[in-house]
C-alpha cells in the first residue's frame, strides 16, 4: 500500500478552495464602458481568473507532493507551493488589484478570503520545505 503525504493532500484541498472561492464569493459582475464605447470586464474579473489559475497550480503541485516517494522532491515542490501562496496573496493586492471601492463584492468577501487562503498555502509550503532531511543509505555506506 502506498503512503500518501498528508501535506500534499492539505495543499491540494487548499488549491481547490482557491479555485472555488471566486465562484462561491463572486467578484463584481459589471462591465466598464471605455471612451471608445467598448465594454470590458472590471479588473476584479481578471483577478478572479488569475487566482483560479494559481489555485489550479497549487492543486496540481499538491497532488504531486501527495504521491511522490522521494522526500527531496517533496521538499522542492513545497518551495513551489510557498511561492504560489505568495503569488496568491500578491495578486489581489498589487499584481491585478481589485476595485477601488471598498464596498464592492470583490473587496468585501473575495479578496480577504483569497489573502487568507494564500497565507495558509504559504505557511504549508514553508512548513513542508523545512522537513528534516533523511540520510540516504548510500551516504552512510
Amino acid at each position: 500500500m502506498k503512503r500518501v503525504s498528508t501535506s500534499g493532500i492539505v495543499t491540494a484541498v487548499l488549491g481547490l478552495l482557491i479555485v472555488v472561492t471566486p465562484i462561491v464569493l463572486p467578484v463584481c459582475q459589471g462591465l466598464l464602458e471605455l471612451a471608445s464605447g467598448k465594454q470590458v470586464p472590471m479588473r476584479c474579473h481578471w483577478t478572479a481568473r488569475a487566482e483560479m489559475l494559481l489555485g489550479a497550480l497549487v492543486l496540481i503541485v499538491g497532488l504531486m507532493i501527495a504521491f511522490l516517494k522521494n522526500p527531496d522532491e517533496r521538499r522542492r515542490l513545497h518551495h513551489q507551493v510557498a511561492l504560489l501562496g505568495a503569488a496568491t496573496i500578491l495578486t489581489p493586492l498589487f499584481i491585478i488589484p481589485t476595485c477601488d471601492n471598498p464596498d464592492m463584492a470583490c473587496n468585501v468577501a473575495t479578496k480577504p478570503a483569497l489573502i487568507i487562503l494564500g497565507g495558509i498555502v504559504l505557511l504549508v509550503g514553508l512548513a513542508g520545505s523545512r522537513t528534516p532531511r533523511v540520510p540516504s543509505l548510500e551516504a552512510t555506506a
